[in-house]
């Protein structure tokens, strides 16, 4: 996928807007997804193992919220759709969530970083 696919590249900005051109308040933020992504995929993984849908959407809800707060559309999207899923009741999603949601914040890692070095290539 292609950083513009997986990125909203308007709330990057946004973001460095706020930190008045600098990457520093993106590289923060990008370390805090980075610690915190794997805990709650791990969180929204046990509570499909435990069948509880509104764990599930509460976890969704979780990591749909650290990505769309740092631009990782893609893996918002993804999160927003599990949570609509639990709010209804369910916690079906198939035997490769672990894989797809590890490949969408890795990949989305992957695009944020390369994000941050361009803009500083810009800069220097």
């Amino acid at each position: 996928m292609a950083p513009s696919d997986l990125l909203d590249l308007t709330t990057l900005q946004n973001l460095v807007e706020l930190d008045d051109g600098s990457h520093g308040l993106v590289q923060e933020m990008i370390g805090i997804f980075r610690e915190d992504t794997p805990h709650r995929i791990e969180d929204i993984l046990q509570a499909a193992a435990d069948r509880d849908a509104e764990a599930f959407s509460r976890a969704a809800h979780a990591l749909k919220g650290g990505s769309g707060a740092l631009g990782a559309r893609t893996l918002r999207a993804r999160a927003a759709e599990l949570e609509a899923l639990g709010r209804g009741g369910s916690v079906e999603v198939g035997l490769d969530l672990r894989a797809q949601l590890e490949a969408l914040f890795q990949a989305s890692l992957a695009a944020l970083e390369a994000y941050v070095r361009e803009g500083e290539s810009r800069q220097a």
